[in-house]
């Protein structure tokens, strides 16, 4: 996951980018694939991006 750039797409149903994880994230303080979802649309498609997703928080919330 950290070899992505943040315009890269995390969601592609939703059209959400690692960066917009990312902001929302730390703008949110959010923990859970979940909270994601629901604050950016990102994993509310077909859910293949949940792992991603997962990563993505693990990595902001060290």
């Amino acid at each position: 996951m950290n070899n992505l750039d943040r315009d890269d797409l995390i969601c592609n149903c939703m059209g959400v980018t690692k960066g917009e994880i990312i902001d929302a994230i730390k703008s949110k303080n959010l923990i859970t694939v979940q909270d994601v979802s629901d604050e950016t649309g990102a994993g509310t498609g077909c859910h293949s991006c949940f792992e991603d997703i997962e990563d993505i928080l693990k990595e902001v919330n060290r």
